[in-house]
């Protein structure tokens, strides 16, 4: 087992000033190349009145205009692409969004890409204890979305040996056996796929504890700490929330360090704005708002101020704890998109989560389904149950709905009527999205 602290220590630990100085001369460079080699770009810049020489300053990224999912979605397949397949050090793998609410999102990554790619997702491995010859159990999704992907060629990078488990939790015997059997340190998945599974080892009588496995890195859903606290338990780890989103290659965005105390956001390779989500106005820093992204070491693919509508706030110090100089940001409390207005009063899927949690009955899903009927919103929420045997009790079943509904009143304020259903019986995040809008929320009332 290797004593280094860091896996890029340079890089890791470059002092701030040097850092912002980095990210200035990156943001330069990659609006300058987006304006003169991609018309897309020139286009957007020109109908906003923009040059690349107008950015002298880290301040000046506000002269840009933002990119929409919508505006990003008009450019499908090839208009948000610096290279294309037969350019000379073109494009060697592409992903893409999901595309449930419309046409994909494409990302075109180069060799240059997936190298710089690897060697983010190794730092967060590392920063989470992982360390060459370990063993990661990668239950994020492979394909198109990034997950899988991502954490596989950050393992491979740090010499650590990657099981590409996938994120199907019907698979669950098949993940507590290799965790048992292989020797796993340190797995990776969606919250809610780790509650499933957990759940499914302690029915099976599996004492985690008697296993090398000490890690978790979870993502994909907002998720409060009481969830991660469940995990913890479960697994008998120490568990690490990280963020990414499949236009910028994510996983290897974020991560949290052993403080746990927010996400280093790698600023070599991003810059992260916090905005007002109505305003589009710069937040005070700490203060909450929306994420924003550009790529700036991209050579596959431009994502210059992408509104990612994740809501956190984002803060930078000298120097954490932990030794690292890079920004954070805070635990992804929700998005400006799924954050539903029920009955005038907002609700998270993360602040139902916190409510849910609490219930032993509780299974790993849950769905929140709203509509609108005789002019009045209505606010159905289906909780999957870990033992179907309370389905059939109409007494119990009577009993637990009603104290879950009063439980998610008393945080978000509305009463849900609840209905309780099978396990492995709603939809879930797969990993290597931020959204969880098609997973948590259906608001019919946009149909």
């Amino acid at each position: 087992m290797s004593d280094r602290k860091f896996f890029n220590e340079e890089m890791e630990t470059l002092p701030k000033d040097k850092l912002k100085t980095m990210q200035l001369e990156r943001l330069k460079a990659i609006v300058e190349r987006a304006y003169s080699q991609n018309q897309f770009y020139r286009d957007l810049y020109d109908e906003a009145g923009v040059k690349p020489s107008d950015i002298r300053a880290l301040e000046d990224i506000q002269k840009l205009p933002f990119l929409e999912k919508k505006t990003v979605r008009a450019a499908y397949p090839y208009g948000m692409a610096f290279k294309k397949p037969g350019d000379k050090d073109g494009p060697v793998e592409v992903h893409a969004t999901s595309g449930t609410t419309g046409k994909s999102v494409p990302v075109f990554a180069t060799k240059k890409d997936i190298d710089y790619w690897a060697d983010l997702n190794a730092r967060e491995l590392w920063m989470t204890g992982m360390r060459p010859g370990d063993i990661l159990m990668n239950c994020y999704g492979y394909g198109m979305a990034t997950g899988g992907f991502g954490f596989h060629y950050g393992a491979m990078a740090m010499d650590a040996m990657a099981i590409p488990m996938g994120s199907d939790a019907r698979q669950y015997d098949r993940m507590i056996d290799f965790i048992v059997d292989f020797g796993v340190t340190s797995m990776c998945m969606t919250p809610s796929v780790g509650l499933y599974v957990g759940g499914k080892a302690r029915e099976r009588g599996v004492d985690f504890k008697d296993t090398k496995l000490k890690f978790g890195l979870f993502g994909a859903e907002p998720w409060p700490w009481e969830t991660r606290m469940k995990l913890e338990e479960l697994f008998n780890i120490t568990a690490y929330d990280e963020f990414g989103m499949t236009e910028f290659l994510g996983p290897g965005m974020t991560c949290e360090c052993e403080t746990r105390d927010g996400m280093h956001a790698w600023a070599d390779a991003f810059l992260v704005e916090c905005i007002n989500p109505d305003t589009g106005e710069w937040m005070p820093e700490g203060k909450d708002g929306e994420l924003v992204w550009t790529w700036l070491t991209a050579d596959g693919t431009a994502m210059i101020r992408y509104r990612s509508r994740d809501l956190s706030r984002v803060w930078w110090e000298d120097r954490c704890a932990c030794g690292r100089t890079h920004p954070k940001i805070a635990a992804i409390k929700g998005r400006s998109d799924d954050a539903v207005s029920i009955r005038g009063l907002i609700v998270f899927p993360s602040q139902v989560e916190a409510a849910l949690v609490k219930f032993p009955e509780t299974g790993a899903n849950f769905r929140i389904i709203v509509d609108r009927k005789n002019d009045l919103d209505t606010f159905d929420l289906k909780v999957e149950v870990k033992d179907a045997s309370i389905l059939s009790d109409s007494a119990r079943n009577a009993a637990v709905s009603r104290e879950m509904a009063e439980a998610v009143k008393t945080i978000t304020g509305n009463s849900p009527k609840v209905e309780l259903v099978a396990a492995d019986s709603l939809p879930r995040a797969s990993g290597g999205e931020s959204k969880t809008a098609s997973a948590r929320v259906e608001d019919r009332r946009k149909k």
